[in-house]
């Protein structure tokens, strides 16, 4: 991934903050056939790490029903989990003086391991930490405890659990901070008044990234 190092994240923790708010991924890996793709959550499994070049770990889960598993559990080669935060078109019509090009401001992290699959204890132990972080979301979430265990358990031979330990990882924050303070602040403005969630958030990483800017 390109990044300019003005793109990057302020700290580590910027970036482990866009996956865990946004932990729909992309899994890329390669196979005999040309690269293969998969959508599914990601979650970091322990403790996150204080730098961003020390390894830490990923968990997740795929239906045994993928074609993408048989090459999976094949690979000698890392796998790509690609996670996307908020991102939007901007149009140069935002800024004061209409003298930039019209571009996108976007924020992504791409993390590349080797991936390990799990037994079912651990299995089950990811799906219960997923249930649980996702539910935290909503008022009255559900939890897994609703329902008679065996309506957990008669599922997990139809999914195989995971992990990758990630060794690399790339954030890309393109927030304005190449181009003049005024114009990126002027987005940031233009997108805060927007009632999308994701425009907002957008808005508030513009103004973190550019804060210690002067022009």
């Amino acid at each position: 991934m390109f990044v300019r190092p003005s793109w990057r994240p302020t700290s580590p923790q910027d970036a482990f903050d866009l996956m865990e708010q946004n932990p729909w991924a992309l899994l890329v890996s390669n196979s005999d056939e040309g690269p293969l793709a998969t959508n599914l959550p990601l979650l970091f499994d322990g403790i996150k790490p204080a730098k961003q070049e020390d390894s830490f770990m990923l968990v997740g889960h795929i239906a045994r029903a993928n074609h993408h598993l048989r090459s999976l559990a094949l690979t000698k080669t890392p796998v790509l989990a690609i996670f996307q935060g908020p991102w939007s078109y901007v149009t140069a019509s935002w800024y004061p003086n209409r003298d930039m090009p019209s571009t996108y401001y976007y924020t992504a992290v791409h993390c590349y391991g080797l991936i390990e699959f799990q037994q079912e204890e651990q299995l089950d132990k990811s799906l219960e930490q997923l249930i649980q972080q996702m539910e935290s979301d909503y008022p009255n979430g559900w939890k897994s405890d609703e329902i008679p265990r065996s309506e957990i358990t008669r599922r997990f031979a139809a999914i195989a659990g995971f992990r990758i330990r990630v060794t690399r990882m790339e954030a890309k924050f393109k927030l304005g901070q190449d181009e003049p303070l005024r114009d990126a602040l002027a987005v940031a403005e233009v997108l805060g008044h927007h009632q999308g969630q994701q425009d907002q958030a957008l808005a508030a990483l513009i103004r973190k990234h550019n804060q210690a800017r002067s022009t």
